[in-house]
C-alpha cells in the first residue's frame, strides 16, 4: 500500500482525490491540507510515501514547499498536480525536487499510475511537456569530460540509467541490484555532486561530461 498526503486548496478537487484514489488503487490517504505551510507542519506528511502538491495555493505555495522539503532527509516523493504548464515552472519544480508533474484534468487512473511510478523512484512528466524537458537534458550535454567528481563506474552507470528515465526498481533490475541498494548509491552520487535531486544529478553529470544520454 502506498501512503499519500495531499496539499490542495480546491476543496472539491481535494475531496475527490481522497475519495477515489483509495477506491481505485492500493492507496492510503494519510492526511490533507489546503496550504503548503499547513502541510509542512503536519507530521503525517513526512510519514507518507508520496505528496500530491498543487503549486498555486494561498500563502507561499507549492514551489516554496518543494524547496523546503529539499532540505529534509526523510521526505515523501513529490507529485505536482497543478494547472501550471509553463516550461519554466515545470523545470523549477523538477530541479528543486519534484518527482512528477501532471496537469489537472488527468484522470484518476493516470494519477494512480503516476503515484506508483514516483513511489518507486521514477520521474513522471506530462506528455505535452516531456519532449521539451528531455531536450533540455540533451542541451546540457558536453563533449569533453571536465570533472570526474570521484564517481565510480557503477555510480556513473546508475546515473546514466536515471537520466534515461528509469525508476529505481528498473535500474536495479538492469544491474542486478535491489531497490534499496540503488537508493543508497543515489544518495552517494548526490553527495559527491553536491546536489539534492535526480534532475540536478543528471543535469550536473551532463554538464560535466560525466555521462551521455
Amino acid at each position: 500500500m502506498i501512503s499519500v498526503f495531499i496539499c490542495e486548496d480546491n476543496r472539491e478537487f481535494r475531496e475527490n482525490l481522497e475519495k477515489f484514489l483509495p477506491r481505485m488503487g492500493d492507496i492510503l490517504i494519510t492526511g490533507s491540507t489546503d496550504t503548503a505551510e499547513a502541510g509542512l507542519e503536519n507530521k503525517e506528511l513526512y510519514n507518507s510515501n508520496v505528496l500530491i502538491l498543487d503549486l498555486e495555493m494561498p500563502g507561499r505555495g507549492g514551489l516554496w514547499a518543494i524547496s523546503e522539503l529539499a532540505k529534509v532527509e526523510n521526505k515523501p516523493e513529490i507529485l505536482v498536480l497543478t494547472s501550471f504548464t509553463s516550461e519554466e515552472t515545470v523545470f523549477q519544480a523538477l530541479r528543486d525536487g519534484a518527482s512528477g508533474y501532471l496537469v489537472k484534468g488527468a484522470g484518476i487512473k493516470k494519477i494512480l499510475e503516476a503515484i506508483n511510478d514516483v513511489s518507486t523512484g521514477g520521474t513522471v512528466i506530462e506528455p505535452i511537456l516531456a519532449t521539451r524537458f528531455w531536450n533540455y537534458f540533451v542541451s546540457c550535454s558536453v563533449t569533453t569530460k571536465t570533472d570526474d567528481s570521484d564517481l565510480s563506474e557503477t555510480e556513473l552507470e546508475i546515473l546514466t540509467l536515471v537520466g534515461k528515465g528509469l525508476s529505481n526498481p528498473e535500474v536495479g533490475s538492469a544491474l542486478g541490484k535491489s531497490r534499496t541498494n540503488i537508493k543508497k548509491v543515489l544518495a552517494r552520487i548526490y553527495k559527491k555532486l553536491g546536489v539534492n535531486t535526480r534532475v540536478e544529478a543528471v543535469t550536473c553529470g551532463l554538464k560535466r561530461g560525466l555521462i551521455t544520454l
